[in-house]
C-alpha cells in the first residue's frame, strides 16, 4: 500500500513538473520573425516585428532603435501569453495561433488596449 502511494505522488511530480516547464517555451512551429499590425495603438508603435524564441519574444517597433525582451511567457496549446515593458509601461500580450501563417490577439496596458495581427514573416 505505502509503495502505490509513493509511486503515484512520484507519477504526479514528475508530471507537474514538465507542465511547468514546457508551459514557457513557444511551439517550434511559431518559432521566427512575425511582422504585427497593432492598428489603435499609440503612434510609432502600430507595426513592428516580433520574434518568438524557445523561451522568450523580441519585439521590435518600426523605427527599429532597440529590440523588447519579454518579462516572461506562457504558452498553453494554441495561446501565447507574454509580458514586455514598452516605454516604462508594462503590456500584457494575449495571442492565439490561427493556422501556420497567422496570430491573432490583443495588447492590454494601463491606458488602453489594441488589438494585434501577426503575418508569418518571408
Amino acid at each position: 500500500m505505502k509503495i502505490k502511494a509513493i509511486l503515484h505522488f512520484s507519477l504526479i511530480i514528475i508530471l507537474l513538473s514538465l507542465s511547468f516547464s514546457a508551459s514557457g517555451q513557444v511551439n517550434t512551429s511559431q518559432i521566427g520573425n512575425w511582422t504585427f499590425e497593432a492598428p489603435t495603438a499609440p503612434e510609432g508603435f502600430n507595426y513592428g516585428v516580433i520574434e518568438f524564441k524557445k523561451d522568450s519574444v523580441l519585439m521590435q517597433f518600426t523605427d527599429g532603435q532597440y529590440k523588447l525582451s519579454s518579462n516572461w511567457v506562457k504558452v498553453k496549446n494554441d495561446s501565447i501569453k507574454y509580458e514586455s515593458t514598452v516605454d516604462g509601461t508594462s503590456v500584457l500580450f494575449s495571442l492565439k495561433v490561427v493556422d501556420k501563417q497567422k496570430i491573432s490577439g490583443n495588447a492590454v496596458w494601463e491606458g488602453g488596449e489594441t488589438s494585434m495581427i501577426l503575418t508569418r514573416k518571408q
